[in-house]
């Protein structure tokens, strides 16, 4: 049985399958878009893609605050921005071509890669040694 957590402590190991989830479905939407999906199926992964990134960075928002996270301000801000252009893509890709709306997605999916090994990472690090200390 594994052993119980306090309210404080952060699964890191939580923390990268969202990551991975969150991956696969830009993966899974740029293959959609490959293989000239219907616009629906397009939009339904678009949609499951912008709830699953509002939870992850829900969670990281409130482990952040639980443990004084000093990077908290600058974090949030990029959890911001991404959310915005995710939102942003389902006009974008209303209009495009089947290669820009792949480019669309692999600069966002990009920008989602830096930011797991940055931010998230020195996230994770901190979250980690702050659960050891307690």
């Amino acid at each position: 049985m594994p052993a119980k957590r306090s309210p404080q402590e952060y699964d890191v190991a939580s923390m990268e399958r969202e990551h991975s989830h969150q991956l696969m479905l830009f993966n899974d939407l740029k293959a959609a878009i490959r293989g000239g999906a219907p616009d629906s199926l397009v939009y339904g992964l678009l949609e499951q893609l912008v709830e699953h990134t509002n939870l992850h960075f829900l969670s990281e928002q409130l482990a952040m605050k639980l443990h004084a996270y000093e990077a908290f301000e600058s974090h949030l801000l990029e959890h911001q921005r991404l959310l915005a252009e995710v939102k942003n893509l389902k006009s974008s890709l209303a209009g495009g071509t089947g290669s820009g709306k792949q480019g669309l997605i692999e600069a966002l999916r990009g920008w989602m890669v830096a930011h797991i090994e940055t931010a998230d990472k020195t996230l994770a690090e901190y979250l980690s040694t702050r659960s050891a200390v307690r």
